[in-house]
């Protein structure tokens, strides 16, 4: 655990008052102890303010801010933003994206980077069971396995109808 913002930074009353009046300015209210792990890195941790202040009621009146009841801690407003979840649908919404924008459906390989825009690779499997039944589930036609160029050993030989290596 990193004692504070940058090496060798040492948290003092003083950036603490200012890390509370950070928080204030963001969420226009005083923090509960228990939501100020999600504040940042930028703040300190709730046992340095503690062991600076003496208790954490102390601190919020340094900071000239009035102590709070306690109340339920709202994870979701603390975050930067909620983690995105993606419903069949919308799984599906993006295949259908990709195929219109690249004129084919893709490819396992060609999807394996999740971004904000498509779910990634893992997420479209684990929902559809695997990747060519999500392809086809977007009414795609799923592109066909494609085949190693190499045998695994020396023992195995390239079947002449199916392209497949197979045991000799």
């Amino acid at each position: 655990m990193n004692p504070g913002p940058r090496e060798g930074f040492r948290w003092t009353r003083e950036s603490i008052v200012y890390a509370f009046e950070l928080w204030h300015r963001r969420y226009l209210r005083t923090p509960l102890a228990e939501e100020w792990r999600y504040a940042g890195e930028d703040h300190p941790s709730a046992p340095t303010v503690r062991r600076v202040f003496g208790t954490w009621n102390r601190a919020v009146a340094a900071a000239g801010l009035r102590a709070q009841q306690r109340r339920p801690v709202l994870h979701v407003q603390l975050r930067r933003e909620p983690g995105v979840r993606w419903p069949e649908a919308r799984v599906l919404d993006a295949l259908r994206d990709w195929n219109e924008v690249h004129g084919a459906p893709p490819s396992l390989r060609e999807w394996r980077r999740a971004s904000k825009a498509h779910p990634s690779a893992a997420t479209v499997q684990r929902l559809f069971g695997s990747w060519n039944a999500a392809v086809a589930a977007a009414g795609l036609t799923p592109r066909p396995q494609s085949l190693p160029a190499v045998p695994r050993s020396l023992t195995h030989r390239r079947c002449p109808r199916t392209g497949r290596w197979l045991p000799a």
